[in-house]
Formats: structure tokens, C-alpha cells, sequence
């Protein structure tokens, strides 16, 4: 089954081929148009990004979901550690890309001051589209639509994103969330992600069942059976439902490929997974790194498709000496496999690593979370990631004993309690980071 989009370029109607002739005139006025199109494309998409809020990190320059992820763990690692109430809830929506009202879509470019010439090429665009359903030999009449964003076009997530901001504006959130040294952080977005933060579930309700109400207008409609709500010890608890839908309570959830879990040991799950997932990319290209091909490409397939997996968030993560050891050890496993011996055969793991080549996982893990600490540290736009990192929380206390390991412990280890004032010189903190990857390292 195939489907053709037809596009209207200002007032005429159009069918793109894949092949025309060479030098044609036709092809020169399609480049030429398609030109112009794209200058209009990269002006709109510089310009949208000016109008998102720090809580949108979804394709923005400068932005990853490492930002939100880090933010994330930040709030929960704070709230547990002054015995703070903590509820959230993971909203999914219904085919977002696909429903949201075309309407909505132009009205929220005008109101972001968009030039109304850009506006109009554009509402053009989507006058003129149509689909057509080619079943074997047979053609179905056009199909002109009238929802939705055009999927695969560079600028359709920034439109989605700009039209979902108009929806937010429309929420009277102030005051409801987390407080955050004075100000409230009630949500994050990652395009159509989102988390919403609460200190009680009565809260959380009504945030979401006005989200819900105000989405609707746009089109857009929440999937409550995939919405999900989770909270920690600290919240009383009680339903939470949205248009008498109950909605369902976790213990933990996979936000932006990362899973999130409330409670002191947080992050064994995700350590769990994270290996699994490092197997699992190491088992789809075992017919590659058991093959005769030399190990200068093995090293290089490892350490580009299966590394990145294995260590995919560690920006993030709260590093302990048995955390890094789990993830040594299953790479040394994998470097084994590739090799094709095993542990019977005694081999030191100086030699193995020697005839691999391939980047210690522990020296990728602390080097991500060192750079990652100098980037938020040098940070001035007032984003989350960063402010959370300097947050303590002034109501609650800390439970009696140890705390628990902070994710800056380990900083604070190398560069001290002024780190952060230290991460600001580049150059110095580069001269540090050396201590601190050897600290991991040096792990057996």
C-alpha cells in the first residue's frame, strides 16, 4: 500500500516525480522553488525556537534529552534525600504528530509574530495536501487533509511544539509543582513527552484533567491507558482520574529511553537495562565481531554501535565503585565473545583489552558525566537542568544516618565543595578531569 502526498507551492498544484530529464526546465523551476522553500523553512525554524520555554528541550539546538533526564533525577534524588512529597505523571498522547488541528497549528504562528507571507506559503502547503491510497492497480479518489503534520518535513516538529506551547499557555499552573527556589517547575516536555510534577495527587488530577480539556481544543487526545502516575512514600495516597478514567499507578517508567524510579536505590533498574540493551545491540552484530574481519573493525563497530548503548545517559547517573564494576564486567564478557575465549581459558584482562583496543566503559561513563558537570556549570540561560542542580530544597529534613550517594559526591571528591565555580575555566577543568576518569578507571 503506498501513499502520495500532493503539494500546492503557493497557487499551483503539483505532483513530484522521482525521475525527470536532466537539465530539464521543469527540474530547474522545481529546484528553484524547492530553494526557496527551504530559506523559508530555516528562517521559521530559528525563529520558533525563540518563542519555547526552558520545559520544551524537544528539537532544539542545544538541547538533548539528556537535559530532561538529568533534571529529572535531580528532583527525585532531592526530594528523597529531604523526605519531600514527590508525584508524577507520564502523559502519552494518541497519534500527537497526526491529530493536532491544522488551525492550530497556523493560528500559534501568528501569535508568535510570524511574518504573514512565511504563514501563507505554508497554509498553502496544507490546503493543498491530499493523500492517495494505491492498492495493487487500482487508485483511491484524493484524500485532502485537514489534521495533522506533514511527516518527514524538517519543519513539522517545530510546528507541532509551537502549536502544543499555545496549549500550555493556557493552563493556570502557577504556583502548582515542585518549587524550586522560589520558582515551580510543574512540567518538562520533550516534543509530544511529557512529565508533569505535583506535591500532592489531588494536584497532580487536576493539572491533568486540565491539560486534557485544553489539549482537546488542538485535537490532540491523552491515551489514559498509557498515561501513567507514580509518586513517593512521602504522598498520601489516593485515584487519580481524568474523565473518569482511573489512571494507573507505577513503580517505575521509561522516559525518554531512560527508566525512572522513585525510592533510594533508584537506578538499578535502569542499570539493569542498560546492560541488557548493551547484549542485546552486541547480539544483533555477533555475526560481526565472531567473523574473520580484523579487530581495527570490530573495535570500531563496538565502540559505535554498542557503547553508545551501554552508556546512553551516563551524563546522569550517580557513580558508585559497584555500579562501574557491573559495567565492567559485562564488557569484559563482550571483549571475550569477540575474541572467542572464555573464562576457562585464563586470560588476563590486560591482555584481552590489549588485543581489543576498544575505550574502557568506565573511562566513557565518568569522561560523559565530567564534561556533561562542566557543561551545566557554564550554563546561563536559566534552564532546568541547571537550576535544579543548585536547588536545596528548604522544607523537609534528612532522614537520620548516612545520606545517600549524591550524583556530586564524586565531583566534589576531585574539584571540592566549589566545583562548580571551578567547572567555569575550561581549561582547569580539563586538567581535572583527568583525576577524576582515572578514579573510575583504576576500578577492577
Amino acid at each position: 500500500m503506498l501513499f502520495f502526498i500532493h503539494l500546492k507551492e503557493l497557487s499551483t498544484s503539483h505532483l513530484i516525480h522521482s525521475y525527470m530529464m536532466r537539465n530539464s526546465t521543469t527540474e530547474k523551476s522545481n529546484h528553484a522553488q524547492f530553494a526557496q522553500l527551504l530559506y523559508i523553512i530555516q528562517i521559521l525554524a530559528t525563529r520558533l525556537d525563540d518563542f519555547q520555554p526552558p520545559e520544551q528541550a524537544g528539537f532544539r539546538k542545544g538541547y538533548s534529552t539528556v537535559d530532561h533526564i538529568h533534571t529529572v533525577r535531580q528532583i527525585i534524588q532531592k526530594t528523597e534525600e529531604y523526605n519531600q512529597p514527590l508525584c508524577m505523571a507520564f502523559v502519552d498522547y494518541e497519534k500527537a504528530f497526526d491529530s493536532i488541528e491544522t488551525w492550530a497549528v497556523l493560528d500559534s504562528l501568528q501569535r508568535c509574530h510570524i511574518d504573514w507571507r512565511y504563514i501563507e506559503v505554508l497554509r498553502c502547503m496544507y490546503d493543498a495536501a491530499k493523500m492517495t491510497v494505491h492498492i495493487q492497480d487500482q487508485q483511491t479518489r484524493p484524500i485532502f487533509l485537514r489534521r495533522g503534520v506533514r511527516q518527514g518535513d524538517v519543519i513539522s516538529p517545530k510546528l507541532f511544539t509551537t502549536a502544543l506551547e499555545d496549549v500550555f499557555k493556557t493552563l493556570d499552573w502557577g504556583g502548582r509543582g515542585i518549587n524550586v527556589n522560589g520558582d515551580y517547575i510543574s512540567h518538562l516536555r520533550f516534543a509530544d513527552d511529557i512529565v508533569i510534577f505535583a506535591e500532592t495527587l489531588e494536584e497532580l488530577g487536576q493539572m491533568l484533567s486540565s491539560l486534557n480539556e485544553s489539549s482537546r481544543r488542538v485535537g490532540l487526545g491523552m491515551n489514559l491507558d498509557k498515561t501513567k502516575v507514580m509518586f513517593n512514600k512521602h504522598v498520601i495516597p489516593r485515584p487519580v482520574s481524568v474523565d473518569g478514567i482511573l489512571l494507573e499507578v507505577v513503580q517505575d517508567y521509561i522516559y525518554l529511553g531512560h527508566t525512572i524510579q522513585l525510592g533510594r536505590n533508584n537506578f538499578e533498574k535502569e542499570a539493569e537495562r542498560r546492560i541488557q540493551l548493551g547484549w542485546a545491540a552486541f547480539g544483533g552484530l555477533r555475526r560481526v565481531f565472531t567473523s574473520k574481519i580484523p579487530q581495527s573493525l570490530k573495535t570500531k563497530v563496538f565502540e559505535q554501535c554498542v557503547l553508545p548503548v551501554l552508556t546512553y545517559g551516563a551524563e546522569t547517573w550517580t557513580l558508585t565503585k559497584g555500579l562501574v564494576h557491573r559495567f565492567k564486567v559485562a564488557q569484559r564478557a563482550m571483549e571475550r565473545a569477540m575474541l572467542g575465549v572464555s573464562l576457562k581459558d585464563r586470560i588476563r584482562n590486560e591482555t584481552i583489552r590489549e588485543r581489543t583496543k576498544v575505550t574502557d566503559v568506565a573511562q566513557r561513563i565518568s569522561t560523559l558525566k565530567w564534561q556533561w558537570a562542566g557543561h551545566l556549570c557554564r550554563r546561563t540561560d536559566g534552564r532546568w537542568s541547571r537550576r535544579v542542580l543548585e536547588w536545596r530544597p528548604r522544607i523537609g529534613k534528612r532522614s537520620v544516618g548516612r545520606p545517600p550517594t549524591r550524583w556530586t559526591d564524586d565531583l566534589r571528591r576531585i574539584a571540592g565543595v566549589g566545583w562548580m565555580r571551578i567547572a567555569e575555566s575550561r581549561d582547569v577543568w580539563r586538567e581535572l578531569g583527568e583525576a577524576y576518569v582515572q578514579q573510575w578507571t583504576a576500578i577492577g
